[in-house]
């Protein structure tokens, strides 16, 4: 959905909303109205809907320009919440007063458009897979060394010097080695760069050296000796590479216009959200959307937030999602008493965009951390063994459905052993990560890969034909060929034999991962270093 689209429907998501809550405050004046009158008899249940009525508006009047509206219903639905509480019965002057408020409340809409909402501009576009990342490194003495091996993950790098200036060629990250380069040199040249990232490189592993990298705003720090994979894995997560699928956030409230403005504002920043107005929808929603973080409505229909929170949390698959409370609930003991029922986090109604979407963001990317800590391996960060397995299950399947070919790709590092032997587990740790990142940076979004076990790797290629796997896995192959490994002040290249076998060829799933590991080994057996296609049989 392009950003004009998004905008368009906001624009008329708002209009609509006007025209609900000119209704919403007509049925809540007579509803005053009639208690006004009445001799005899206090209904507490009339008065229980008039006061969720006002908490509706208190919560989304503010999000659709109409913050005094929103004050306004907050102030007496917080009225109605004492005298609810309370055993005296309101008088009927009280009432009436109540009635009035309301009577204004429905005229001052009737005459008042809608302010703008203005959002601060966020920067929510950040560099993609539509160019090469650039990145500019300032490391005197190792900045060559830097260069190469960063450019052989697909970066686009250029030494940064105290003369060299970028005009056409503005960079997306600044990598500085604050141990070899002065700091009024590196300042000076990093203030002419305001869009870049900074990463600092340093001797001082200690709070201090760490602190002050902080205070010059830099967005990451590695110690000497430097571990280029885990530098390329940070790089990775700074610019927002494609490979991260975006965060998806499950909206659980029973006011659909107000949900469905979260849900575009989100979409608006890259956020994919799925709105559920019935509580006893959302177990289903799980399973389909499978969310990396929940918004929860406290007052709801049939089911409160806290109640639907521990319902959640009765299975384990999702007690490691943030449920975050998102209500027009002010009053910090019911929030207390919601965050203690399963409740991660209480987010307050109305809410601006931006304040919706930092928030949002910033517990998402906590779950997807969490949950990427828990499935994939420690070392390299790929898919565990057995998920990698069920993925292969799952392609096979697909493939025999619908008759679409996809290709695994069983991968091992050539002359491991002796990799460890000479340079020690260490180094061969590096290297394993190493090949890690490359696969995972040069394959498709849609591609799988996963450390099968030690030094051997399985990729999952949807949608790709046999032939298209040989030259995405060739081209792989050359450029770690060619990557410089380091180990104390030594250099070596390593190189890795590659299989690839289709789920047009071989079923099930078991005889097509045995295919592929066959026809690695004749790769190995036949000279090491290149990819092998296993023949149908």
């Amino acid at each position: 959905m392009q950003d004009s689209d998004i905008q368009a429907r906001l624009a008329a998501l708002k209009a609509q909303y006007s025209q609900r809550l000119g209704e919403d405050l007509q049925t809540l004046t007579a509803q005053a109205r009639e208690l006004s009158a009445r001799q005899s008899g206090l209904d507490p249940a009339m008065l229980e809907v008039l006061k969720q009525g006002l908490h509706r508006i208190a919560g989304s009047a503010g999000t659709f320009g109409y913050p005094e509206l929103s004050r306004d219903a907050r102030e007496m639905e917080m009225w109605l919440q004492t005298v609810i509480e309370s055993a005296a019965a309101p008088t009927p002057p009280m009432l009436s007063a109540l009635h009035d408020r309301l009577r204004d409340s429905y005229r001052l809409l009737a005459t008042t458009a809608a302010a703008a909402v203005a959002e601060p501009q966020a920067g929510y576009d950040l560099a993609s897979g539509d160019r090469p990342i650039r990145i500019a490194v300032m490391a005197d003495g190792e900045t060559d060394a830097l260069v190469h091996s960063l450019t052989g993950f697909g970066y686009d790098c250029r030494a940064l010097s105290a003369e060299r200036s970028f005009r056409e060629w503005q960079p997306d990250v600044a990598i500085v080695d604050t141990a070899r380069v002065d700091s009024v040199t590196w300042r000076d040249r990093i203030a002419d760069m305001p869009q870049a990232m900074l990463i600092l490189l340093s001797d001082d592993t200690g709070f201090d050296a760490r602190l002050q990298a902080v205070r010059d705003g830099a967005h990451g720090f590695f110690a000497h000796p430097v571990d280029v994979p885990s530098l390329e894995r940070h790089l990775r997560q700074l610019v927002n590479l494609p490979q991260q699928d975006p965060y998806r956030v499950l909206i659980v409230d029973d006011d659909l216009e107000l949900a469905e403005h979260f849900r575009l504002t989100l979409k608006g920043a890259g956020i994919e959200s799925r709105v559920i107005t019935a509580p006893r929808d959302v177990l289903r929603g799980l399973r389909d959307f499978v969310p990396d973080l929940v918004l929860i409505d406290i007052n709801m229909p049939g089911c409160s937030g806290p109640e639907l929170a521990r319902l959640i949390r009765f299975d384990d698959d999702w007690l490691r999602i943030p449920l975050v409370y998102l209500s027009a609930e002010s009053d910090v003991h019911r929030q207390a008493q919601a965050l203690a029922q399963a409740g991660d986090d209480f987010l307050v109604k109305p809410i601006a965009d931006v304040a919706l979407v930092a928030a949002v963001t910033a517990r998402a990317q906590r779950s997807r951390q969490l949950s990427l800590a828990l499935a994939r391996d420690g070392l390299t960060g790929l898919i565990k063994h057995p998920a990698i397995k069920e993925l292969i299950e799952i392609e096979q399947a697909r493939s025999e459905r619908t008759g679409s070919e996809a290709c695994v790709v069983m991968i091992d590092i050539d002359r491991f052993k002796s990799i460890n032997d000479t340079y020690g587990h260490g180094t061969g740790d590096y290297v394993i990560r190493l090949l890690a990142n490359l696969l995972r940076q040069r394959l498709r979004r849609v591609d799988h890969v996963g450390r099968y076990g030690g030094e051997e790797f399985v990729a999952v290629l949807p949608s790709c034909s046999l032939e298209h796997a040989r030259e995405a896995i060739e081209r792989i192959r050359v450029s770690f060929s060619q990557l410089e490994c380091v180990a104390a002040r030594e250099t070596f290249n390593v190189t890795f034999s590659a299989g690839v076998a289709s789920t047009l060829d071989w079923q099930p799933a078991e005889a097509l991962l045995e295919a592929a590991d066959r026809a690695m080994y004749d790769a190995k057996q036949g000279g090491r270093n290149q990819t092998r296609v296993a023949v149908a049989p």
